[in-house]
């Protein structure tokens, strides 16, 4: 609480002043970042995770009665410029926050440069901007790792970068070491030049690590021309060379020839199923006559967007491919053989798989009126039986009621009148009352 008598406090801390001043030139410096505020003010116990320096290191991080004092652990490296941006989250005795964070940047020799570069960190498979990445910018020979951390909309920048040359590094520091490790971490990499005056806008796409090349996992017959292959890696869009399919019949070691292979479900590449036109060709492998055929084929002129039926980003990396075939499946076993699949990694790879084709038959055109038959018939003997055996309880011997027998018969033929026969037949509960009588009778 405030002292009594005094107005009340709602300012947050402001800074009074940074040593070294921001934008200064310090040749040798050896002491430690002093920021004094106005007022006493309280530090999160994270600060020093959370700021962002390049060159980027571990700094230690303390706090005073109304200061604050970075150093680097390995002590200040010479002629280098230092940025550092300190978060929002320092408070007066009264918590109030300031609202925003503190930047600035000095030099330990070199000039001062008038250069920035910005971009964004993408994840390479879900194409969704990737917050808290990792930027480190190395100029061979040098190894000082200048450095920036994406936001939450996946965007960096660094300014006064010294000019040159670069490799920019995007990676997640999962280790938090400040260190990419191949192993372990997405990580992308690309080249630019530092310019004064200049700001080029980088874009990143983070892949996990992988040493090995795209396999493919399985294989399934969308219809008897299609077919819908999945691998154990996302693929590149487009692929750089040109992969290829094959299918051979593992009874007969015949090829089906493949008229094409696309990246993509396959709705989304175009590949239109067409199990109608290609039900007369599935029991004979025959070649599937394209002048009775529906206009299905492939549709390489005609997007299916155009159609409803695009289901992906084109944009983005696939774990599917989609192959047409000039001929149709037929009930069998195959063996399919893939080549020349390149995955983020820009791994080539493909593998050997077999799959069982297992298309439907039609069924035969009088099957419907077959299996009425056989129901009505089914019923029939049921209805016959249940009248036998209560007019055999009622009667209370094997004689036969014959005008139950005549119902039966009579409700075999077409004009059977089910509501006449259900007043002839007897109740069950009657019978088994019956039942009853009988077995007492006996006991006496």
């Amino acid at each position: 609480m405030p002292p009594p008598g005094t107005h009340p406090d709602e300012e947050p801390p402001a800074v009074r002043s940074i040593e070294p001043a921001p934008d200064t030139v310090v040749p040798g410096f050896d002491g430690a970042i002093r920021i004094r505020f106005s007022e006493p003010v309280t530090v999160p116990t994270d600060l020093g995770r959370r700021l962002v320096a390049s060159p980027m290191e571990i700094y230690d991080v303390e706090s005073g009665f109304s200061d604050i004092r970075i150093r680097p652990r390995g002590g200040w490296r010479d002629s280098v410029v230092y940025c550092l941006a300190i978060p929002e989250g320092i408070a007066d005795l009264l918590r109030n926050r300031a609202p925003t964070g503190i930047e600035f940047c000095f030099s330990t020799g070199i000039p001062i440069t008038n250069t920035a570069v910005t971009g964004t960190v993408f994840d390479a498979v879900t194409g969704q901007p990737q917050a808290d990445a990792t930027i480190q910018f190395i100029a061979p020979p040098d190894s000082t790792p200048y450095g920036a951390v994406t936001d939450a909309g996946g965007r960096f920048s660094l300014r006064s970068l010294p000019g040159g040359g670069y490799e920019a590094f995007g990676f997640l520091d999962r280790n938090r070491n400040y260190t990419l490790d191949r192993t372990l971490e997405p990580h992308d990499s690309t080249t630019f030049e530092a310019l004064e005056g200049a700001s080029p806008d980088l874009e990143l796409r983070l892949v996990e690590p992988d040493t090995t090349p795209p396999r493919v996992l399985r294989v399934e017959a969308v219809d008897s021309l299609t077919l819908r292959l999945e691998f154990d890696d996302p693929l590149l869009r487009p692929q750089p060379g040109d992969p290829a399919v094959t299918v051979t019949d593992t009874a007969t070691g015949t090829p089906l020839p493949v008229s094409a292979v696309r990246l993509g479900e396959p709705a989304e590449a175009g590949l239109v199923t067409a199990d109608s036109a290609a039900a007369a060709a599935d029991s004979a492998g025959a070649p599937v006559d394209s002048a009775a055929a529906p206009p299905d084929t492939v549709a390489a002129a005609e997007p299916a967007a155009a159609a409803g039926q695009q289901t992906g980003d084109p944009a983005l990396p696939t774990r599917f491919v989609s192959v047409r075939l000039d001929r149709a499946l037929r009930p069998a076993a195959y063996r399919l053989h893939a080549e020349g699949f390149v995955n983020l990694r820009h791994l080539t790879g493909g593998g050997d798989t077999t799959f069982v084709a297992e298309l439907g038959q039609s069924a035969p055109a009088d099957s419907a009126a077959a299996d009425s038959a056989a129901v009505r018939d089914t019923a029939a003997a049921q209805d016959t039986s249940a009248v036998q055996d209560t007019s055999a309880v009622e009667g209370g011997s094997a004689v036969r009621d014959t005008a139950a027998v005549r119902d039966a018969s009579a409700a075999r033929g077409p004009a059977a009148d089910p509501d006449a026969r259900a007043t002839r037949e007897v109740p069950p509960a009657r019978g088994r009352d019956a039942a009853r009588r009988s077995r007492r009778g006996g006991h006496r």
